[in-house]
């Protein structure tokens, strides 16, 4: 077994349903993905752009994590995407080697 067999068995645990995984709809299609608000608050608070936030708190954002492979070709910043039924901006996606992070916010005003 090499590294990165021993990565993707780590990913499997890691976003087993049974473990911190959790199914989503995204763009249509369920996948098995990592939702946070908490790692999302603390990436942006304090933070001062007043087209995602009033008074330098975000509101309505969410921290998404999903496999390489669940992540959509025609997802880019500032896009809209659908996740269980709501709508959001991306406001930044991260390359985490076998996963992508991406956040976003609400998409209502």
């Amino acid at each position: 077994m090499n590294f990165k067999d021993m990565m993707d068995e780590d990913l499997d645990l890691l976003f087993d349903p049974d473990e911190i995984g959790e199914k989503v709809i995204f763009e249509g299609h369920e996948i098995i993905a990592i939702k946070s608000s908490e790692e999302f608050n603390k990436k942006y608070e304090g933070k001062n752009n007043d087209r995602y936030s009033e008074a330098g708190i975000y509101h309505g954002g969410i921290t998404l994590s999903m496999k390489k492979e669940d992540f959509p070709s025609d997802v880019y910043i500032n896009s809209t995407v659908n996740l269980d039924d709501e709508s959001y901006e991306v406001i930044d996606i991260e390359d985490k080697g076998n996963t992508f992070r991406i956040s976003l916010i609400s998409n209502y005003k």
